[in-house]
């Protein structure tokens, strides 16, 4: 049907999708040149094409579609930087009585240009890309808010939440990589290892730790735990340390706290805040450690080692530099899921084999048998535990690690073993 036109008060009505000569041209701009379309009437148009191709990019949002009520004030205006030789189309819903186009050209004389504005009536598809097209911020699109159902394979219909994040909770992405990039809100990730590092057959069952160590002035087979917030005191075996020490634990409230202590050799320093639970210490310095390190319950020392070895908490071997003690306490507040577990023969002197066992204590409670695994030195001698269910484990909830030598009379064992954790922060 061809164009049909009338007088409104000065201003050209648009109908049935012929080209608005008022809005289009062919006619190259100069360097920062503009070209200004006239008002046209679209009352009654269902959808505003406007398609532009320059062989120059435009100035910065060079391309305005305008509306207006009044065809004077121009107050709504959607704006769009244009790319050099890279024919572009756009979409527009009329919400105003008036329309006009503008474009400003950029600091290239164009030698080429073609600007054509389109009015249709009745529903049309606003735009469309090749699927392997490059999508740029300026590209037209369809702004869409839906909710979305999806069907779980057995017929039932449910509607698709997202995090706290926004991510699509049937993704992965509150998971592994992002939550070590602290990427999701009220997540983190934890990492235990620990080692006995000399332990017999004779010693039983045993926690893996540093003070798994035959012999040693700390040696102690058994983790002692705290009842009260009482670890409060940090020491070396040798008094050339006098670097940063940096603890990790939970303070009276069952919180995680750090701070950092700088050792003063075998001389009693007082930890800033005392804490019920330490699972972590390490040389925060750029010196080695020389001594052991140890942190624990205020007690008498013998050359900067507590003389009543259940006094100890944690342990920092030199040759280490840092804690390693499967051992930990989920934190007040949070949720606990253990993904996975792993324990590892570690150059034992001996041939031996081993049962390892993970516990979990609730809070109140008594060690409870996780799971229950067995290596060997004479074969692989490592087990990897997957949990693709995560176990979920309360706050407060101790966990550890032991492990028993099984042949008989073997001496100089050593084990190795760890876990890995997501906390979450309870609702």
């Amino acid at each position: 049907m061809p164009l049909e036109r009338k007088d409104t008060s000065g201003v050209e009505a648009l109908k049935n999708g012929a080209p608005c000569p008022e809005n289009s041209t062919t006619t190259p701009l100069g360097i920062d040149g503009v070209f200004t379309g006239e008002s046209i009437d679209i009352k009654g148009c269902g959808i505003v094409f406007v398609n532009v191709y320059s062989d120059q990019a435009s100035a910065t949002n060079g391309l305005s579609i305008q509306q207006s009520s009044d065809g004077t004030n121009w107050d709504h205006t959607d704006d769009y930087t244009i790319p050099a030789a890279n024919g572009k189309n756009f979409s527009i819903n009329p919400h105003a009585n008036y329309l006009r186009v503008v474009y400003t050209n950029g600091g290239v004389e164009q030698t080429a240009f073609r600007l054509q504005t389109m009015c249709k009536f009745g529903d049309a598809k606003a735009s469309s890309h090749r699927i392997k097209d490059t999508i740029i911020g300026d590209d037209d699109c369809v702004l869409v808010k839906a909710a979305l159902t999806g069907e779980n394979g057995n017929g039932d219909w449910h509607n698709v939440k997202t995090t706290k994040d926004g991510y699509l909770t049937i993704s992965d992405n509150s998971n592994g990589l992002a939550i070590a990039k602290g990427e999701v809100t009220g997540h983190s990730s934890v990492q235990k290892f620990g080692n006995a590092p000399d332990f017999d057959q004779a010693d039983g069952i045993i926690t893996v730790w540093d003070g798994a160590e035959d012999g040693a002035a700390w040696e102690l087979m058994d983790y002692t735990y705290s009842s009260i917030a009482d670890i409060d005191s940090i020491s070396s075996s040798d008094n050339a340390d006098t670097v940063d020490i940096t603890i990790q634990g939970l303070d009276s409230n069952w919180e995680e706290v750090e701070q950092t202590i700088t050792l003063q050799g075998r001389t009693r320093v007082a930890l800033s805040t005392s804490l019920i639970r330490v699972y972590r210490a390490y040389n925060n310095s750029s010196t080695n450690l020389a001594g052991h390190v140890v942190i624990y319950v205020n007690t008498a020392l013998t050359n900067g080692v507590p003389t009543d070895k259940t006094k100890i908490r944690a342990i920092i071997d030199p040759i280490n530099q840092q804690t390693e003690m499967a051992v930990y306490t989920i934190p007040a507040g949070k949720t606990g899921y253990l993904t996975r577990g792993y324990a590892s023969t570690a150059g034992a002197s001996k041939s031996s084999n081993y049962v390892i066992r993970f516990y979990a204590r609730k809070f109140g409670k008594v060690f409870r048998l996780q799971n229950i695994n067995a290596i060997s030195d004479t074969s692989t001698g490592i087990v990897i535990l997957d949990y693709f269910i995560p176990l979920k484990i309360e706050e407060k909830t101790d966990l550890e690690v032991r492990v028993e030598a099984t042949a008989s009379g073997a001496t100089g064992c050593s084990v190795s073993a760890g876990f890995d954790l997501v906390l979450v922060d309870n609702q």
